[in-house]
């Protein structure tokens, strides 16, 4: 069982254009998520965040989502039992 301050991944499929301006909008909130590339596929990013910064990180995928495509191919949040 994950414990509160366990990180978590969520992979994440954005223009590889964007990349260096999502790492900088997870910055800006100070520690809500920590952004790592996956050089598996162009533009698959890996977000690691804890259970309690969850919402927030889920709100600014959102929020960029309305400027280009956010897809989310894979939360681990999602395979907590």
């Amino acid at each position: 069982m994950k414990k509160i301050n366990d990180t978590l991944k969520v992979k994440v499929l954005i223009p590889p254009e964007e990349i260096v301006f999502v790492d900088m909008v997870f910055k800006s909130y100070e520690g809500i998520a920590m952004l790592n590339l996956d050089n598996k596929r162009d533009g698959l990013v890996v977000l690691d965040y804890t259970p309690g910064t969850r919402r927030i990180v889920k709100e600014v995928l959102a929020d960029l989502g309305e400027k280009f495509e956010v897809e989310i191919i894979e939360d681990e949040y999602n395979n907590i039992k």
